[in-house]
C-alpha cells in the first residue's frame, strides 16, 4: 500500500470517528435521551462518543508523524 494511499484512508477514518462523535453529541443535545432514559441509553451515547474518538484520535496521530517526516525531509533537501 502506498504512503498516499494510507494517508487517505487515515483521512477517512478521521471524517467517520468526527461523525459517530457529532452523532453521539447530537443525541445530547437535540434529544430527550438524556432526562427520560436509563443508564443504558447513557451508556450507549457514552460508547458513541468514545467510539469516535478511539477512531479518530490514532489516525490523527499517524498522520501528525508522517507531516513531521515529509517536513524534516524538505528541511533536509533545503539546507
Amino acid at each position: 500500500m502506498t504512503e498516499k494511499k494510507c494517508n487517505q484512508i487515515m483521512l477517512m477514518l478521521i471524517v467517520i470517528g468526527l461523525s459517530i462523535i457529532a452523532f453521539g453529541l447530537g443525541l445530547i443535545l437535540f434529544t430527550d435521551i438524556v432526562s427520560k432514559g436509563d443508564s443504558s441509553d447513557i451508556m450507549f451515547i457514552a460508547l458513541l462518543i468514545a467510539g469516535g474518538l478511539l477512531i479518530s484520535i490514532p489516525a490523527k496521530i499517524y498522520l501528525t508523524f508522517n507531516l513531521m517526516k515529509l517536513n524534516n525531509k524538505k528541511l533536509k533537501k533545503s539546507s
